[in-house]
């Protein structure tokens, strides 16, 4: 099925977020205008303090079409937290670890200024993935110190409780590390190494609708992207361009998907359209732009 990335507004307890979320088109019919466009929406603006978005228009190619919606957060901004999704105690009692939850609700429910679906998961229900089905992360995560799961058999793009961020390309973590990891996301492809993007087989050429995150650990910057229909290749590209040092690519397909929380400036909504829930978010609370 073909997958497609669009804005929307969405209402919800009272808190309007802006999503980015890739929905199904043969269920929702053709793609609205500007679907694939960056028309009305900033190459580059602060939207939060700390925060910059950018929307990047992409060339149609073999590896891409559409967009790639990329924030960049500066982790030294006053205000900046992190934020993982933490392991549901109902869904543990019942042998699972989460419930599927849209990364908008999530956004307006725990007041993030931006947030990502995260890692691969299972669920409960294989085909049809509804709204606080029964969950479980495929790879570990860390929320306030609480590790999903062992083994951490993962790259893990961790931060310490000074907000520093730590990515290397070995795993798993070390006992150290481990014990100072305040939150985590866990990915399996380790695609942007040093400012160097990998291209060491034929997977790396292949465009689907991807979610990445990336840092460059020196300067504490963190970024987070979602693109319409891109190869990791120009995915991780794209976000080198943007000055990010090292990555990795978290869940894709039809559960990538951005949303963007309440007093973020520049942005603007578009019509309403409905998307995958997912077991995992990461993103970032941030303080309204001064």
């Amino acid at each position: 099925m073909r997958l497609n990335l669009s804005w929307a507004s969405y209402l919800l307890s009272g808190a309007l977020v802006v999503p980015i979320g890739v929905f199904l088109a043969l269920s929702l019919g053709v793609p609205l205008e500007g679907e694939f466009t960056c028309s009305g929406r900033p190459a580059a603006a602060e939207i939060f303090e700390g925060i910059t978005y950018g929307c990047k228009q992409l060339e149609p190619s073999k590896q891409a079409r559409g967009v790639v919606h990329w924030v960049r957060i500066n982790l030294t901004a006053p205000g900046i937290g992190v934020y993982v999704t933490s392991k549901d105690p109902t869904a543990v009692s019942q042998g699972w670890q989460y419930r599927l939850r849209q990364v908008a609700d999530v956004v307006a429910s725990e007041h993030l200024a931006v947030a990502i679906n995260g890692t691969f998961f299972g669920s409960q229900s294989n085909w049809w993935r509804r709204s606080g089905d029964l969950a479980n992360s495929n790879e570990p995560v860390v929320a306030d110190h609480v590790i999903s799961h062992l083994p951490l058999d993962s790259y893990l793009l961790w931060f310490d409780d000074q907000l520093t961020p730590h990515l290397r390309p070995a795993k798993p973590l070390t006992e150290a590390e481990l014990a100072t990891a305040q939150w985590g996301i866990g990915g399996q492809d380790f695609w942007l190494q040093d400012g160097r993007v990998w291209s060491g087989n034929g997977s790396c050429f292949i465009p689907d609708a991807r979610t990445a995150v990336a840092v460059d650990m020196p300067r504490k910057l963190l970024f987070l992207a979602v693109g319409t229909h891109i190869s990791p290749y120009l995915m991780f590209q794209t976000l080198a361009n943007l000055g990010a040092r090292d990555g990795i690519q978290l869940d894709g397909g039809d559960s990538s998907s951005m949303a963007i929380g309440t007093g973020a400036s520049v942005v603007s909504p578009g019509n309403v359209h409905g998307w995958r829930p997912v077991a995992t978010q990461f993103g970032v609370r941030a303080e309204p732009l001064r």
